[in-house]
């Protein structure tokens, strides 16, 4: 029995150390949005990407926006299991700065819309149907948001690619693409140039192996999708499972342009973002502007814990692990 003391004391200390972690909400409460604007902003405070959102394309899940909502559209078609939904705090819709687009949002999965000015009318087609709030504070802390947002996405930019990117086309494969192989089940790291994302002549496959988390670094200040993305050999957005685990992060990118479709989750919190395709996912960037359909595709991957505060649970275990210890040295000292 005395071995095991020590050996709970330091499971607790492995625990706190980086490798155990509850699941939380991924980009915490960007999390509950499809797509979010979070503005940029110097050293002296002054705006330089107001944070604003317009896309007149369907957006099948909620919208936040740092600043304006500037062109009216359908919002939350398809919230789907939405394991995020309660960090969104009831709002289908929240602009910072307001709404000044003058036609009518459909609101079709319930919910409330915050903009402290609004030209706009809407249409809630679900009971109990929402409220138009103008008072109060913003529901989200784009400030705090955007500063957590423009950490993580150096920190992912930051870690050692463990997968290879160019690597020889699976069997049965296309020999155009440019394979990124991975062979971790639990995350693959990816980086590629600007310039291999623009190909259209090399669409990106990924081959990682199934349920695996998946962060592609995208280098480049302007980049754009040229091409559509495969993973494990199946076009992204046929019912492909394996989107919802995928991250594509553009750390350096000041525009990113998609004109592929792409499905799985965008951290760009220093450019503009815009499509002429269809995408899926939780997309946050400075500014968002015109965009194909967006859908509302959850991100199901599990980012590296990175300098976190220790859980209750580990923080629990660290204690029954110092107690244990406490007895066995006093139990020793007795003898």
């Amino acid at each position: 029995m005395r071995k095991v003391f020590p050996t709970l004391f330091v499971m607790g200390l492995f625990c706190a150390s980086l490798v155990c972690r509850a699941d939380s909400a991924p980009f915490g409460v960007a999390s509950a949005f499809n797509l979010v604007a979070l503005g940029t902003a110097n050293a002296g405070g002054n705006t330089l990407l107001a944070g604003n959102i317009g896309t007149s394309a369907d957006v099948e899940g909620r919208v936040a926006a740092a600043n304006l909502v500037t062109v009216a559209t359908t919002i939350g078609s398809t919230l789907g299991s939405d394991p995020y939904g309660s960090l969104a705090d009831g709002y289908a819709v929240v602009a910072g700065g307001g709404i000044s687009a003058s036609n009518y949002f459909q609101i079709n999965g319930g919910g409330n819309v915050y903009a402290p000015t609004n030209s706009a009318s809407y249409n809630w087609n679900e009971n109990p149907k929402g409220s138009l709030i103008s008072t109060g504070s913003s529901p989200v802390n784009f400030t705090s948001l955007r500063s957590t947002m423009d950490a993580l996405t150096l920190e992912l930019a930051a870690l050692t690619p463990s997968g290879v990117v160019g690597a020889p086309t699976p069997k049965g494969g296309n020999p155009s693409w440019l394979v990124l192989a991975g062979t971790s089940k639990t995350l693959n790291v990816f980086t590629v140039t600007a310039a291999q994302f623009a190909s259209t002549n090399n669409p990106l496959d990924i081959e990682v192996p199934v349920g695996s988390t998946v962060i592609i670094n995208v280098e480049g200040a302007n980049v754009t999708l040229g091409a559509g993305i495969y993973v494990n050999g199946q076009q992204e957005g046929d019912g492909n499972n394996d989107d919802a685990d995928i991250l594509f992060n553009f750390a350096d990118a000041s525009t990113v342009s998609i004109d592929g479709q792409l499905d799985g989750a965008v951290l760009a919190p220093f450019a503009i973002f815009t499509s002429g395709s269809q995408v899926g996912g939780t997309i946050i960037a400075a500014q968002i502007g015109q965009t194909g359909e967006v859908h509302n595709l959850e991100f199901e991957g599990t980012l590296p814990a990175q300098d976190e505060v220790p859980e209750p649970g580990t923080l629990s275990l660290m204690g029954i692990g110092l107690l244990f210890m406490g007895g066995l040295f006093l139990r020793r000292r007795s003898a």
